[in-house]
């Protein structure tokens, strides 16, 4: 577990949250570390079908736990959540929540669930690590703007034995420049990230 792995969730190419993923980066890097940026949009992720068999096939592990496992990519990017030291997220947030690559891959994450329910060591036994989030909405306001996504997030990574920090939470970041005009939001995530590889 030497490096950062941080994923960029946006559907959108070179956008705040692709900022935010390189200046997460850089302060990983400031930090001593190494960061992988992972954009989830070049990568191929099929919906969970809800079929059951990750809860059935217990003598399974890995790609093998799902029927879709060979099929796309989801179980590559799963695998990085079981070897990297820290893992990050940058992610806008749609509607009140996670954008839907996104989720789609969180709930293919269901054969983890299983596997920690039913006590299986190799994610049972998993490395307890702190993870972090950047989340980016166009709305200025709303009280629970980001609870849903925050909420999915924290349990979402329970399955991997790790711990989601308190989220940095950016209100009003919509057109593409608005957060490489705002240098006290970038320094507050450069600060993020060396935060996140110095306390791993």
């Amino acid at each position: 577990m030497d490096e950062a792995v941080i994923f960029a969730c946006s559907h959108r190419r070179d956008g705040n949250t692709d900022h935010a993923a390189r200046l997460m980066a850089e302060g990983v890097n400031v930090a001593g570390g190494h960061a992988e940026i992972i954009y989830l949009r070049n990568h191929k992720v099929l919906p969970c079908l809800a079929c059951g068999y990750c809860c059935e096939a217990v003598d399974r592990r890995g790609r093998e736990r799902c029927v879709l496992g060979a099929k796309d990519e989801a179980f590559e990017l799963f695998a990085k959540l079981f070897s990297a030291r820290t893992v990050l997220f940058a992610s806008p947030i749609y509607f009140y929540h996670l954008p839907s690559l996104f989720k789609t891959w969180i709930d293919r994450s269901q054969q983890f669930w299983t596997a920690r329910q039913t006590g299986e060591p190799w994610v049972a036994d998993l490395p307890r690590r702190t993870a972090h989030a950047v989340l980016a909405a166009g709305r200025p306001e709303g009280a629970r703007l980001f609870e849903g996504a925050a909420l999915t997030l924290k349990y979402f990574l329970h399955n991997f034995n790790m711990t989601l920090a308190e989220p940095l939470l950016l209100r009003g970041i919509d057109d593409r420049t608005d957060l490489a005009d705002r240098s006290e939001l970038e320094e507050r995530i450069v600060e993020l990230g060396k935060t996140a590889w110095a306390s791993a």
